[in-house]
Order: C-alpha cells, then sequence, then structure tokens
C-alpha cells in the first residue's frame, strides 16, 4: 500500500487544484476552478470534500456535496459524491478505495451517480446499486442529429419533422418563461408556499430555502436559466449550448397538482421545438410519468441511471435499495453545468 495522505480541499493551493483539475476534468477545468466553492459549499458545510496525495502531489479527488434526507420523519445529514477522479497512473492502486472510505465519515447516508470506473469502486465496497432513475431525452433539430438531412441544406425535412412532433404531444395551449433573476422573489415564495405532496417512500430528499437559494439564485450561470408557471406549478430549466448542440434541460420542479406534471412537460417541450431548440432533457424515477410522456420521449432515447448508496447504519443502508422518488435533476450533478462556457 502506497503511503498516501488525506487533507481537506480548504488545504490544498489552488493552483495546485489547477494542474490537478487540467489533467482529470480536461473539457471543465476553468470553469470548475472559477466556481468550485460554491459547488461544493466550501465554508458553510462539513461536509468537505477530500483530496488525496502522494508526496505532496495530488493524486485523487472525491468532492463532496451535502443534502438532506427525510427517513420516517427524521432529517438525516446526506452528502452527494461528486467529482470523483483519480490520476491514470494510480488507478487500480487503491487511492479510490481510500477516498471513498474516508468519505462515508462525513455525514449519515452517502449517494453518488456512478460511472463505471466509479461503479467499480462502490460495488467492491458492498454500496446498495439502484438502476430505477431514467435520463429522458428528445431530439428535435433532425439537422443535428442525421447527416442526410443536414446535407440537403432546406428547412423542410425540419418543419415537417417539427410538425409531427407538435402533433404527438396533443397540447393546444401555449407557455412562455419568465426571466428567474426578474421574479426570483416571487419564485421562492411560491415554493416555500407549496403543497408538499408527499410519494410515500420511505426516502425523500427535504429541500429548503437555504438550498433553494444556493442552487438557483446563486448560481454562477443563472443568466441560462429561466422558469414556466402553469397554474401554480413550476419547471425551472436550464439553456445549454454544447457542441453547437441547443439544449433546455428540465432541471427542477414543484406542483400544486401533480396530475398537470405531464402537461407541463409537453407544453414546455412544445415552446422548445417551436424556438429551435435541438434538444430537450431530464431524468425521473417516475415511471409512471415516464410511460405517459412515451409517445413524445419514446424508450428508445430512454437511458437508465445507475445510483450508489451507503450508510453504515444498517437499518438505514437497507432502506437506502428502494431509492429516491422525488429525484430531480437539480440534484448532485445530473444537470451538466460545468460543460458550458461562461
Amino acid at each position: 500500500m502506497l503511503d498516501y495522505s488525506i487533507k481537506k480541499i480548504s488545504e490544498i493551493e489552488e493552483k495546485d487544484l489547477y494542474n490537478f483539475y487540467k489533467i482529470v476534468f480536461k473539457d471543465k477545468y476553468k470553469t470548475l476552478i472559477k466556481h468550485y466553492k460554491w459547488w461544493y459549499k466550501i465554508g458553510s458545510t462539513n461536509c468537505e470534500p477530500i483530496i488525496i496525495t502522494l508526496k505532496n502531489r495530488i493524486v485523487g479527488q472525491l468532492a463532496t456535496q451535502p443534502t438532506k434526507i427525510n427517513f420516517q420523519q427524521n432529517v438525516l445529514s446526506g452528502c452527494w459524491f461528486i467529482d470523483f477522479a483519480v490520476l491514470p497512473e494510480f488507478q487500480g492502486k487503491g487511492a479510490g478505495s481510500i477516498l471513498v472510505q474516508e468519505a462515508t465519515k462525513l455525514s449519515e447516508i452517502q449517494l453518488a451517480f456512478c460511472n463505471k470506473a466509479a461503479l467499480k469502486v462502490y460495488s467492491k465496497l458492498g454500496w446498495n446499486i439502484n438502476k430505477e432513475t431514467r435520463r429522458i431525452v428528445r431530439p428535435i433539430n433532425p439537422a443535428k442529429w442525421l447527416p442526410i438531412v443536414k446535407n440537403m441544406k432546406t428547412k423542410f425535412f425540419s418543419n415537417f419533422y417539427n410538425n409531427f412532433l407538435n402533433n404527438r404531444l396533443q397540447i393546444k395551449d401555449n407557455i412562455k418563461p419568465l426571466d428567474l433573476s426578474i421574479n426570483f422573489k416571487q419564485l421562492s415564495e411560491n415554493f416555500l408556499k407549496r403543497k408538499i405532496k408527499s410519494s410515500n417512500t420511505l426516502f425523500e430528499f427535504t429541500r429548503d430555502k437555504a438550498w433553494f437559494d444556493w442552487r438557483f439564485y446563486e448560481f454562477p450561470l443563472k443568466k441560462n436559466l429561466k422558469f414556466f408557471e402553469y397554474k401554480g406549478n413550476y419547471v425551472i430549466v436550464h439553456e445549454i449550448i454544447l457542441d453547437n448542440v441547443k439544449r433546455l434541460h428540465f432541471i427542477f420542479h414543484f406542483y400544486l397538482e401533480l396530475c398537470l406534471e405531464e402537461e407541463l412537460y409537453r407544453l414546455i417541450t412544445k415552446w422548445a421545438i417551436d424556438n429551435d431548440y435541438d434538444l430537450v432533457w431530464t431524468c425521473s424515477a417516475n415511471h409512471t410519468l415516464i410511460k405517459n410522456l412515451k409517445d413524445v420521449m419514446p424508450s428508445v432515447f430512454l437511458k437508465k441511471i445507475t445510483i450508489a448508496s451507503y450508510s453504515s447504519n444498517k437499518n438505514i443502508f437497507k432502506g437506502l435499495n428502494s431509492g429516491f422518488k422525488n429525484i430531480q435533476a437539480s440534484d448532485s450533478d445530473m444537470d451538466i453545468v460545468f460543460k458550458v462556457v461562461d
């Protein structure tokens, strides 16, 4: 076993972090180093990211993002594991496992969205693995996805395809987004006054005003956020232009009437079609919603999202296997916020 050392991220020089991020996060290191104190909530929580070093060289990082979880009418401390990376030459040498074992001491519950590399580590350490959450995508502009259409250099096929999608939506009403920055106070007040509807599941994320303000009002790229209101129901969306593809991400919603969730998704998708977006994206563990939207977002575009979970409390650990029905794209790092050039 190599003689690794564990440090808090606040004990690391920013220039050393920058050099490490430049290697392991090639597509986002500039933006991440600029905003990591917000993203990881540095200084506002005990759930602080940890760094593993060898002879004062950064070998790996396991970043964290605190959350609150309701379990049997008790609010527990939770921690999302994000931006988990180890230098290529140190992978398979125990650094990843050490980071995970150290980070489990930071909260009562630990959670992580997994790529293949991280999944190996969590599985090896005996974490719960849940695949109930789905990524939902609807490509819109065929010129961005079908080269044969792009080569035609005509809007005829795009217009035909968009009319086809609008017909499948089966919605006649129209909706327009509102500016989040201008309307944030009203939006925040409505969020706090909403009727909270329990999904009657064992575990649920608890989101309070502090979380809401941090995630949206203090969001460094909030100029890219919009929100839609429909009969007292709200959806916050994130506009992202990535690799010349104009995306619209549904990242957070709260409802007075859950029965309008599907209708609101259809209304916003219609708006995205009419305003030349190339793709709409969201995620959900609500399989009823996914089934009802299959004519708009067919199963061919669905993808399972793997979530690993752990708790040293055996009762909690066993219950975590059931997953979280109220998960949203604004939780953890599912929304690819830092691949945007700001």
